[in-house]
This record gives structure tokens, sequence and C-alpha cells, in this order.
């Protein structure tokens, strides 16, 4: 005896320890291991909202998508006007056996460039020079050379063009890595899309679970509250000798595996209950088990969705399947680059432009604006590889990509028709299941209450009371369950359709 009494206080204690903290709005009932404190209930919408702001997979998915537009500024960069300058000093002084004359050369060089769709690009320059050297010149009274320090200075303006002819030549090639990096931002933010659909869907099933849990608790508790009241009746029936004693043992044991069943009961409400903070993201701890839900709906609204027309609209709305779309055509964007790196190099580059050269900076001036000189450069540049290794590596690797991107693309939509057609099925059996609940539950309750009214008149046994008892629970838990799966079917022809992102009013960047 004393032994069980501490056995039984010991399963209390363990009981009031998990349950007591969690969010109570009261106190549980001092010696009931099976019953759960009052908790706060807590809406769906608000489990949502906490789960978009705190998910470390939709945080990531930001940051995917914030990396690709960054990929593609730097891509656009090809685009970007460039400012350049650059000034060189060049001093030589000779040793005292070298016959060369000392010499200094101070130059400037300011330009202006930008790319063009071409792929060439397209500069303008503007440079002096000043050259200063040791020479001789005539003296003009006695005509006679005499050394002296020779100055000449240059001005030059001029435009230049490199246009590649082979490699990287046309708008095509020039704009692959921009139309490129464009389709892998679409990517990532459908990707981000398709994340948070399936995090609302997930969410939104395992709240409905907890629903459930919650359901199927109240439901073992009111059996067990109907073998307590069968007990009271049959221990009265004992006394005033109308039904034997061993009557009661039928009733013992169906409380015994009644409070089982509630205590598995409640560990499955921690559990799903557990599941559903770390789905979203919300607090776990001493203070934070059970989570109190909305109770499940008495009724639905059923529906018929057809199978061909979800997979339709899946395939039109889905974010994962545009994604995937989006990555096989970058891709094949980067197909053709590689191909068209992989010709020979030949670019053309040609430069011209006014000159003026004179003895002093203001005559050089002066002559290139009114008696200019011409200088006029034009240069081919070829290269080709022998092997041509690299070039034939680059394209294996990109039609690699490319035939990778096509596969996971087929294979997305097979799996979104398969998760489409399953959706479909399974709202259609939960609807039809619900449908079917109530008109179960009330003949079960019927039967309950005929058996105990022949069990009262002698007719009938504690066994087939409480069996039809069990009938009766099983009811209520099958329609529960059916609810909870409709719910939950619904949730995922609502990610299906992208509906369930403005159902909650999640707006993706």
């Amino acid at each position: 005896m004393g032994h069980a009494f501490r056995g039984a206080l010991a399963r209390a204690v363990v009981v009031f320890l998990v349950v007591a903290p969690a969010d109570r709005a009261g106190r549980a009932a001092p010696g009931d291991p099976a019953e759960l404190t009052d908790l706060r209930e807590v809406a769906l919408s608000d489990v949502v909202q906490v789960a978009v702001r705190q998910s470390p997979d939709l945080a990531r998915a930001r940051i995917d998508v914030d990396a690709a537009r960054a990929q593609l500024t730097r891509a656009q960069g090809s685009e970007d006007t460039h400012l350049g300058a650059q000034v060189q000093v060049n001093l030589f002084r000779a040793g005292a056996t070298d016959p060369t004359p000392d010499s200094e050369v101070e130059s400037f060089n300011v330009s202006a460039s930008r790319a063009l769709p071409t792929g060439g690009t397209l500069g303008v320059m503007l440079n002096g020079l000043r050259e200063s050297q040791a020479g001789f010149t005539t003296d003009p009274v006695t005509r006679k050379p005499v050394a002296a320090n020779v100055e000449l200075f240059s001005t030059g303006l001029g435009l230049r063009l490199t246009q590649p002819l082979l490699r990287g030549a046309g708008s095509q090639a020039f704009e692959a890595p921009i139309r490129q990096a464009e389709r892998q931002r679409d990517a990532a933010a459908l990707t981000s899309e398709a994340r948070a659909r399936d995090l609302l869907v997930s969410l939104a099933q395992a709240y409905w679970q907890v629903a459930f849990a919650w359901r199927q608790l109240e439901v073992r508790r009111i059996s067990l509250d109907l073998a307590r009241q069968q007990q009271a009746y049959t221990e009265g029936a004992i006394r005033a000798e109308k039904v034997p004693r061993s009557e009661l043992l039928a009733v013992q044991q169906a409380i015994a595996t009644r409070q089982q069943d509630i205590i598995a009961g409640e560990q499955e409400l921690y559990e799903r209950s557990l599941a559903l903070r770390q789905l979203a993201g919300l607090e776990i701890g001493a203070d934070a088990i059970a989570i109190r839900t909305e109770a499940l709906p008495a009724r639905i609204a059923p529906i018929d969705p057809q199978i061909a027309a979800v997979v339709r609209d899946a395939f039109d709305h889905s974010a994962e399947l545009a994604a995937a779309a989006a990555t096989r055509r970058a891709a094949e964007i980067a197909a053709t680059a590689a191909d068209n790196a992989a010709r020979s190099r030949l670019d053309l580059e040609i430069s011209g432009g006014p000159a003026g050269v004179n003895t002093s900076a203001s005559s050089a001036l002066s002559s290139a604006v009114q008696h200019p000189g011409l200088s006029i450069l034009a240069g081919l540049t070829g290269d080709h590889a022998i092997e041509h290794r690299t070039e034939r590596g680059a394209q294996a690797a990109a039609r690699a990509v490319l035939l990778s991107a096509r596969v996971a693309e087929r294979d997305a939509q097979a799996r979104l028709a398969v998760r489409a057609t399953r959706a479909v099925q399974r709202t259609r059996a939960a609807s039809a299941s619900v449908a079917l609940g109530d008109q179960a539950i009330d003949l079960a309750e019927q039967n309950v209450a005929a058996e105990q009214k022949r069990f009262e008149l002698g007719k009938s046994t504690n066994f087939d009371v409480l069996r039809r008892q069990d009938e009766l629970e099983q009811a209520r838990l099958r329609k529960a369950s059916a609810v909870a799966d409709y719910l939950a079917a619904r949730a995922d022809l609502d990610g299906l359709s992208g509906a369930i992102l403005t159902r909650y009013h999640i707006a993706m960047p």
C-alpha cells in the first residue's frame, strides 16, 4: 500500500512539474495527473506572424535574395562609365662616361570610357607631354652651336574604340552576365516565396495537429467520466444486489485503460506543441511547453476540388516551379556565354585625334587647336589556344549545369503534380469523413444509451456498455481527425495556389 501511494505521488509531481509552468491562467486540480492547466489561446495568425519574423529558414532565404541582388548589381557594373587619370615623371641622369644626354619626361593622361552593347569599349582621351633633354641650340648672335636644355611640349585629344570581332562580340555576349544574374535573382526571390509558402503550410498543419491533440484529450476525458459514472451505477447496483460484484471488474479495467490513454494523450499534446514551437521559432522552456490552440470547428464548408484544375492552377502559380524555370534559363544563358567564350580572340583597336607639338605648353595647345596634326592608331590583337582545353572544359561544365537544371525542373513539376493530387484526394476523403462523422457519433450515442438501458434491465453486461462507450469515443476521434486532416489539406491547397500568403498578409521581398 505504501509503495503504491509513493508511486502515485511521484507521478503526480512529475505531471505538475511539466504542466504547471506552461503559460497558465489558472491552476491544475490537485491529485489529478490527467488534467492540464488552462492556457491562453493562441491564434494561428499569431503563430504565423512570429514564424515569419523568426524563422531561420526564411532568414536564410532573405539573405540569398540579397546576395542575388548584389550579384546582379555587380554584373551591371560592366555598363558603368569609367574615369581614369595617369601622371608620370621620368628623370634620367647619365654617368660620367655615358654619352647619353640627361633627360626629363613628364606626362599626364585623362580618359573617360564606357562599354558598348556590341561588347566593345569607346573612350575619350586627353593627354599632354613635356620632354626636356640636354642638347645644342644656335646662338642668335654668333650663329654658333651652344649647349642648352631643349624642351618639347605636345598635347592631344582623341577617341579610342576597342571592339572584339570573335570572342565577346555582340550584345548577346556582352549582356549574358547581366541576364544570367537577373534570372538568378528571380530564382532566389521565387525560392524565398516557395519557402514561405511551405512554412505556412507546415505551420497550419502542425497547428491543427495540436488542436486535434487537445480534442483527443477532451474526448478521452469524457470517456473516463462515462466509465466512472458507470462504476458509480454498478457499485449502487451491487449494493442493491441487482448485479454480481464481478461486473465491477470490467469497469475498473476500463478506467485504468482510459487513464493510460489520457496520459498518452497528454504526452502527444506536449510533443506536438513542442514541434509547433520549434517550427515557428517560439520560445521553448520550463514556462513554454504546451500551446492552447483554437478548437477544431464543429462544421466545415465542404468543397469538391477537381484534380485537373488544381494541378493546372498549381503549375500556373507555383513559386517552386517558377524558381526552377528561372534557374534553367540562367543555365541556358551561361551555356550560350560559354560557347561564345570558346571562340578565338580577335580584337580591333582604333584610336585617333588632333595633336599639337611646340616648344611651350601654350604654343602646343594653340597648335592642336589652330593647326592640328593628326594621330591615328589601328591594330588587331589575336589569340588562339591550340589544345582548346580550357574552353572545352568550360562548355562541358555549362552544359552539365544546364542538364541538371532541366532535370530539376522536370522533377519539380512531377513533385508538384503528385502533391496537388494528394491534396485533392485528402481533401475529398476528409470532407466525406467529416460528413459521416456526426451521423456516426449520433448513432454511437444512441447505442450507448440503449446498452445502458439493457444493463439496467439486466439484459446486458458492463463489458457491452463499455464497448459501446469505446465505439462512441472512436467515432468522436475519427471525426476530429477528419476535421484536422481537412484543414491540413486545405492549407496545402492554399499553399499550392499561393493564396496562403494573401490569407495571412505575408509579402515577400
